[in-house]
């Protein structure tokens, strides 16, 4: 079976969350409308761009308007259905479900347990040619997916189903976005049983994806953030009340809070942003601060008068200065420091870590981590030990912390050279602990596949932090800059741990990855011309 990003599919992942009941569902209506080739009542309340019966719905919103909400919510309703062929949430924070080459395979593969006829013959077409699921996306797609739907067509029928992708925009490569728009582009005569969901923010790249392969005119397209002020009011107002009414429960406070003039200004700042409404709910609801009139009394006051409203994200990004201003009221030096390394790592990890990683993986005190970010729950999942990875709330929060424009609080706003620096030193100091035979397996001539314990192995005698070192300490140089520290750090490593990091690479499947990863690491060497031999002794150390 082809290689498969698992964390990708619908019903994985602690953030997703489906629509609250109530909300979206005129939305949800005129989608499952394209699905069916059915005309609906909201037609024309919810018009769309390009071919209004096209084998591809194009949802395309800014952050925030919901679009992962909504299509969590076709993903749990299609499901129940079995109508759901396959789905890929793609996360800028989970290198996998960013990783634009691992969409297609685990379209596959998730089609494979769909159909098992389709499973077959994609067997078939993997064992014949191992290496397609390498290939470009479009070779991918017609090796993986079309010819192994047309083999199945011949034998019997494959019931009509739903593919999801959702916010395409994420992923790594923003280049091999348009290459996946592309690829879909030249098949879409020839997966007729398949009909594809797909969200994005407005970017460039992904329009351009689809208006420069032709893609639109077998594409129906629903602008999220452009619909009728009425309906989006309406469902965020139901949102909210149902949030507050919880809340309100929840601290015996009496049924006429919020006033009517609240709701009503709590409605109109959210201007359409279901992100902002639930930052709202949750900074008013912490159970910490334990006091949601005061909460809310703040959210209402005129603090943000004076901001920039030039900006299109002005609103959200005053809720998320006032979070942040009310958990560190008088930051000191030392806080701040603190927090832009927690903060900022959070926003550019590659992978989602623990509490307890983090903190191993950025040389911190036990529980600095927890500290830093106890008053954040507004804006940041930290789960109880043992309870999964830290992970920001929303993909807005990451665009707003690292834009000085828009996190215009030098005490908050984070340089991203400057953290992948940090984080590529402290990934290459976790590098010089590595040890021959991390695993202790003992036997060098054993297949992973052979070794049947091996997950445990990896996961009690690996930490997550030391994984995490190894698969991205080149990504984080790439993207950071070079100082003697971390010259050092490549010398020693080059030096001791080369073979060590190789076996551990193995170990894990991501042999390609450490190929890449010494490529990657020396270009970047290459071009900022750091001469390695003029630091070794007595021997020349090459990345080649």
């Amino acid at each position: 079976m082809p290689r498969h990003a698992s964390a990708a599919r619908f019903d994985q992942g602690t953030k997703r969350v489906s629509c609250t009941e109530g909300t979206r569902t005129e939305i949800l209506r005129r989608i499952d409308g394209w699905f069916k080739g059915e005309n609906t009542e909201d037609d024309k309340a919810l018009p769309v761009k390009g071919n209004a019966k096209g084998q591809i719905f194009w949802l395309d919103g800014q952050a925030g308007t919901g679009k992962s909400t909504i299509s969590q919510t076709i993903a749990n309703n299609f499901d129940k259905t079995d109508e759901l062929g396959a789905s890929f949430f793609c996360s800028r924070d989970d290198a996998e479900c960013s990783n634009v080459n691992l969409i297609f395979p685990t379209i596959a593969y998730q089609l494979s347990t769909f159909n098992s006829t389709f499973k077959k013959h994609v067997s078939e077409a993997v064992r014949k040619d191992a290496d397609v699921q390498y290939a470009l996306a479009s070779r991918q797609l017609q090796k993986l997916i079309v010819e192994p739907l047309e083999a199945v067509m011949r034998e019997e029928t494959f019931p009509p189903c739903i593919v999801i992708i959702d916010a395409l925009d994420e992923c790594k490569d923003e280049h091999a976005i348009s290459s996946i728009l592309s690829a879909i582009s030249g098949f879409t005569n020839r997966v007729s049983p398949l009909k594809f969901f797909i969200t994005s923010r407005p970017m460039p790249n992904v329009a351009q994806g689809f208006h420069d392969t032709g893609l639109m005119k077998d594409t129906s397209a629903l602008i999220l953030h452009s619909i009728p002020s009425d309906i989006s009011e309406k469902d965020i107002r139901v949102y909210l009340q149902k949030r507050l009414s919880r809340i309100a429960r929840s601290f015996s406070l009496p049924s006429s809070w919020p006033s009517e003039e609240d709701w009503r200004k709590l409605v109109e700042e959210s201007r359409g942003l279901f992100i902002y409404a639930a930052t709202a709910a949750n900074f008013i609801g912490d159970r910490i601060a334990g006091n949601p009139k005061r909460q809310l009394a703040i959210l209402m006051s005129d603090a943000h008068a004076m901001y920039n409203k030039v900006s299109p994200h002005w609103q959200l990004d005053m809720l998320y200065l006032q979070v942040l201003h009310e958990a560190f009221p008088s930051i000191s030096g030392e806080q701040r420091t603190r927090l832009k390394t927690v903060q900022g790592t959070l926003a550019l990890l590659f992978d989602p870590l623990d509490p307890e990683s983090l903190d191993a993986l950025l040389d911190l005190e036990e529980s600095t981590v927890r500290l830093t970010l106890s008053n954040l729950h507004s804006i940041a999942i930290v789960p109880d030990a043992g309870g999964g990875p830290v992970q920001l709330i929303h993909p807005s929060f990451h665009d707003f912390i690292i834009d000085v424009d828009r996190c215009n609080d030098v005490n908050f706003v984070v340089n991203v050279q400057l953290q992948h620096t940090l984080l590529a030193e402290q990934a290459l100091r976790v590098l010089q602990t590595l040890s021959p035979d991390m695993c202790k397996i003992e036997d060098p001539s054993l297949y992973n596949q052979e070794i049947v314990d091996l997950p445990l192995r990896i996961a009690t005698r690996i930490p997550a932090h030391v994984q995490y070192a190894c698969r991205h300490w080149a990504s984080h140089l790439s993207s950071g800059g070079i100082h003697n520290t971390i010259l050092d750090f490549l010398l020693s490593f080059c030096s001791n741990q080369l073979l060590n990091w190789l076996e551990v690479m193995s170990i894990l499947g991501e042999l390609e990855g450490a190929i890449n990863a010494l490529q990657s690491a020396h270009e970047v060497v290459k071009v900022r011309n750091i001469d390695f031999s003029a630091r070794s002794v007595n021997r020349q150390i090459r990345f080649e």
